[in-house]
């Protein structure tokens, strides 16, 4: 090998950022028969690189390819003959390859990606059994409050407050004095995701949570505010607004399925018809 030779060589490939012509290209370094060229090294350079980057670049590019180079010479040297012989492999998976690409372009062109909200309500009436919670989901308000805030107790009164009015209010205190503000009001969340939030035990939190739907905490710089307005226990069947990009993703891959079984069973009535196939 001539990597000592190649590593010199590669502070002038860095330092030009051009590809030679053939007459001026030369060896950089060459594993048994094999040879890496001056313009393949100096190719894998993008225009305006630092110099101490395109340094390091080339040095791994050329480490890279003595490797494989080494590698592949140990793989022809120990495999059998059947082992070595890839044809069927490289054949096989450039079908794969070519397929799946006609498929997906054929799926782009032809197969809408909408799909109707009829269609994921009739799915989830029709598989409910599917969508059980394996643990309870909430819909809920959490903020920190340091103790300096003001207006604490009007606050406190809001909190409590089940008026769309005083939830509005609360809303705008929150925005302008919470040090941390999380509204989860229009989206499930797994009530385990709340136990980090409130300092304390996590099993004490998670049976309170389970009695309680307001919960406030302190510790010794701040207030935390814990409201749970909706929840689905374990054991229930998930609301449909929790499961609803699940089912649309269900309902996307049914379709691609079915798309491609129409595909396979019309290009081989075609065939057929147009006497393509034949079986003896």
């Amino acid at each position: 090998m001539k990597f000592i030779h190649s590593v010199c060589l590669l502070f002038l490939i860095t330092s030009c950022h051009f590809l030679p012509s053939k007459e001026e290209d030369k060896v950089v370094a060459t594993v048994f028969d094999a040879e890496l060229m001056y313009s393949e090294v100096a190719g894998i350079i993008p225009p305006r690189t630092g110099k101490d980057d395109s340094i390091l670049m080339s040095r791994n590019y050329v480490r890279n390819w003595i490797t494989k180079q080494l590698l592949l010479y140990k793989a022809i040297e120990n495999l059998s003959d059947e082992e070595k012989d890839i044809q069927k492999q490289v054949e096989d998976y450039q079908t794969t390859v070519l397929i799946y690409r006609y498929k997906q372009k054929l799926i782009t062109q032809k197969l809408s990606e909408e799909v109707e909200n009829e269609e994921i309500e009739k799915y989830y009436e029709e598989n409910k059994v599917n969508f059980v919670l394996s643990t309870p989901i909430v819909k809920a308000v959490f903020f920190i409050l340091p103790k300096t805030a003001p207006h604490l107790v009007q606050m406190r009164k809001w909190f409590k407050s089940e008026k769309q009015e005083d939830q509005d209010l609360l809303d705008d205190y929150c925005i302008t004095h919470a040090k941390k503000y999380d509204d989860f009001h229009n989206n499930w969340i797994e009530m385990k995701f709340l136990f980090n939030l409130v300092p304390g035990d996590v099993t004490k939190l998670e049976n309170e949570l389970r009695q309680n739907q307001k919960i406030i905490k302190e510790d010794d710089e701040n207030y935390y505010f814990l409201k749970i307005t909706e929840v689905y226990k374990e054991q229930n069947v998930a609301p449909l607004d929790y499961v609803r990009d699940e089912i649309t993703l269900i309902l996307k891959n049914k379709k691609k399925i079915e798309f491609e079984s129409e595909l396979e069973k019309q290009i081989n009535e075609e065939a057929v018809r147009k006497k393509h196939v034949k079986i003896y």
